[in-house]
């Protein structure tokens, strides 16, 4: 029987309702069946173009048509199929994998192979899924796609037929003609520039073959790597670097970067970005020849201080994402001009970009490129994916970019940010509305504090040794910081902390504070000013748990609701060279969960109370990190409606997070009051992460486990007029 027609079987009743909602297994299947049905050695036996048919209804006639069910498709089909129409066709059904699919195909049809076609084999399947993409985009943009008057039909026969013949540049020629003929329907309904960008993630263990595999590419990439991936990559595999300089030479490729390390920016202070970033340009510029022009990272937040610090340094656009799948503020576009604190913008890209390992993502990418059409006045797609993990699809994407326009062009980030210079729309956001890092579920949150501690002591010794230095003359200056709004961050110039003189053994009193501590918990009661006689906080330790949360029928409840804290119960309560010393446990329902010791002093010449906590616990800690924890805790009177500012790079911001970092400083301000009352200040000395455990209550997270007790520190202060430099002094004088 003679073959003169292909057709695919697909869920649909048309292409208007082509099915984008499939799953990633059956979105893989569709697209297998779709394309396998393009193979040349097909199309020269049926001597057509494959079509589709629905498989809710089989076409009168199919007589010597090669008909492919796709396999996620048979249930459905074998429901509606008239049985009588099965007959005269040659059928492929419940067979799975592009290469099986043509395969079965190619026994059915009972076409020779032919050797000499295989090497465009790949080039057919991506028109196949050219078509089809061309196809939906159209009609996602309310027209059709007219290839009647270009001949597109026959060319793609006579294509096929020349490749399985052997005349490659013919099959070539008329392969670019369809291409072309493609990218000539789009320019009918839609003639605007569509942006395409490859971004291809870097990782220790994706610097091998993976790597050499993108490098490739027949389209442009961006490269996205830390500073210490960048040095690794130089020694596992120098080769690529080589051919990666090569292709950075020939303007194929641009690096994308800044960052040596990835530590969450919400944790770092101004001095500490600057270095980072420093060291980071000075890594690819060693390894590479060139310095990033474009910033980008997978992981490590984003902060408002960045415009700035990236625009002096040369840059000219930045990637607004976080490939970790850490949520950014939505900028509402694809091209946008971040504007950061102070003042500073710098072009970005701002569009989430798409899973380039997924099979879904190519079912739905005609939906996504027509809501870009719609909304954006410059259309940036962009693709992104670990070296090596990209799907087939996205292979075939490429070999259509690298033919025609007809989905878009792949231009290099770099090369983007030339050519739609001017295109951002500006956008700024709240500077609280930036990421936090969260702890890292599956490490003990013990270590990840204890590891912030040492961290952020280490690096205040840094501040402190050249806050010196400058004072003294012996070295020069760094160039000034960005503006700031506040005043948390300045040179300290007062006497040594040191230890005050006792009043009685529970109060301790310097004359600019007076701390008191409760005779049956060691916590503080009371923490009060002579000008104004208040009390300013009170504070104890606990061990924080969260009851399961409620069986599916119940009353819901919020995770703060189910939370459940230890007691707090001082065994002893003594003077100790002037610092009063408790010791305790902590007491659950069942008994006793850990122990304390707490010691407090006053600092002299400053308002601020000093406080030394070590926590153990009986057991080890379990369920989320935020959800169980040794704590802090501090509360206000329950009249008080004040403002929390939080430190973010030492600078003040209001904070309305339930769960927030704030490495240096936590502020309650007064929001309103007829008396001005100086705002109280909790210098948290490096402990990362905080919950606000009601509107009066903080908990400062421990890092407390059944293991060896770690002794931390933390003070509370009121009125204290630079409180960043505060707590970078007494980190520094501490470690």
């Amino acid at each position: 029987m003679d073959m003169h027609r292909i057709i695919v079987f697909l869920p649909c009743h048309s292409l208007g309702d082509f099915p984008t909602w499939l799953d990633e297994g059956e979105a893989d299947d569709l697209l297998s069946a779709w394309t396998a049905a393009w193979h040349p050695l097909l199309i020269a036996a049926a001597g057509s173009r494959p079509e589709w048919a629905s498989a809710d209804f089989t076409p009168p006639d199919i007589t010597g048509a090669i008909a492919i069910v796709p396999d996620s498709v048979e249930e459905r089909f074998t429901t509606h199929v008239d049985s009588a129409a099965l007959d005269g066709a040659r059928w492929v059904r419940r067979v799975s994998g592009r290469a099986a699919i043509v395969a079965a195909a190619a026994a059915a049809s009972g076409a020779a192979p032919s050797p000499a076609a295989e090497s465009l084999v790949a080039d057919f399947h991506a028109l196949g899924l050219a078509w089809l993409l061309a196809d939906l985009l159209a009609r996602r943009m309310r027209s059709e796609m007219d290839l009647d008057s270009s001949g597109f039909d026959q060319t793609v026969v006579e294509a096929a037929r020349a490749a399985v013949d052997g005349d490659i540049d013919a099959a070539r020629s008329r392969l670019a003609e369809c291409f072309g003929a493609l990218e000539a329907t789009r320019s009918h309904y839609y003639p605007v520039d569509v942006w395409l960008l490859d971004t291809v993630l870097l990782a220790p263990s994706t610097l091998g073959t993976g790597l050499d595999r993108e490098l490739d590419s027949p389209v442009s990439l961006g490269i996205v790597a830390t500073g210490e991936v960048v040095e690794s990559w130089s020694t596992t595999n120098p080769t690529a670097m080589l051919r990666m300089r090569a292709r950075l030479e020939a303007g194929s490729l641009s690096i994308v970067g800044g960052r040596h390390a990835a530590r969450p920016l919400d944790l770092c202070t101004l001095t500490e970005i600057e270095a980072d970033l420093e060291r980071g340009r000075g890594v690819w510029e060693r390894h590479c020849g060139h310095a990033p022009r474009v910033f980008g990272q997978i992981a490590g937040g984003m902060a408002p201080i960045l415009p700035g610090l990236l625009t002096a340094r040369g840059y000219a656009g930045c990637l607004w994402t976080l490939f970790d799948g850490t949520p950014l503020p939505d900028a509402g576009g694809s091209r946008i001009l971040w504007e950061g604190s102070d003042g500073a913008a710098i072009d970005a890209v701002a569009r989430p970009p798409l899973d380039a390992r997924r099979a879904r993502t190519f079912i739905t990418l005609a939906d996504q490129i027509g809501t870009c059409m719609d909304h954006d006045h410059t259309v940036v797609v962009q693709f992104a994916h670990y070296a090596g993990t990209a799907c087939c699809w996205h292979d075939d994407f490429r070999r259509i970019a690298s033919w025609s326009k007809v989905c878009g062009e792949f231009v290099t980030p770099d090369e983007l940010f030339r050519r739609t210079a001017g295109a951002g729309l500006p956008v700024s956001f709240p500077a609280d509305a930036y990421p936090v890092a969260l702890p890292v579920e599956g490490i003990p949150l013990r270590d990840q504090v204890a590891a912030e501690l040492s961290h952020a002591a280490h690096e205040a010794v840094i501040a402190a040794e050249t806050d010196n230095a400058v004072a003294s003359g012996t070295t020069a200056p760094t160039p000034a910081p960005p503006p700031r709004r506040h005043g948390w961050l300045a040179r300290i110039t007062g006497g040594v902390l040191r230890r005050s003189s006792a009043t009685s053994t529970l109060v301790l009193d310097n004359g600019l504070i007076r701390a008191k501590v409760h005779q049956g918990s060691g916590g503080l009661v009371s923490v009060r000013l002579p000008s104004d006689g208040g009390n300013r906080l009170s504070q104890r330790l606990a061990l924080r748990t969260t009851r399961p949360a409620p069986a599916v029928g119940q009353p819901w409840e919020d995770v703060h609701e189910r939370a459940v804290y230890s007691g707090m119960v001082a065994d002893a309560v003594d003077r100790v060279a002037g610092t009063i010393e408790s010791r305790g446990r902590l007491t659950g329902s069942g008994g006793d969960v850990g122990s304390f010791v707490q010691r407090v002093s006053l600092s002299d010449g400053l308002p601020l109370v000093i406080l030394e906590v070590e926590v153990q616990l009986t057991t080890p800690l379990s369920g989320p990190s935020l959800e169980s924890y040794a704590a802090c805790r501090f509360a206000w009177h329950e009249n008080e409606m004040p403002d929390i500012l939080r430190s973010l790079n030492l600078e003040p911001i209001i904070t309305e997070r339930w769960r927030f970092t704030a490495p240096h400083v936590i502020e309650i301000r007064p929001a309103t009051s007829r008396v001005e009352r100086p705002p109280t200040q909790i210098l948290t000395l490096g402990l990362p992460w905080h919950v606000r455990s009601g509107e009066h209550m903080l908990d400062s997270v421990l890092p407390a486990d059944a293991a060896a007790p770690v002794v931390v520190r933390l003070a509370v202060g009121a009125g204290l007029d630079r409180p960043g430099s505060v707590a970078i002094d007494l980190m520094a004088r501490h470690v």
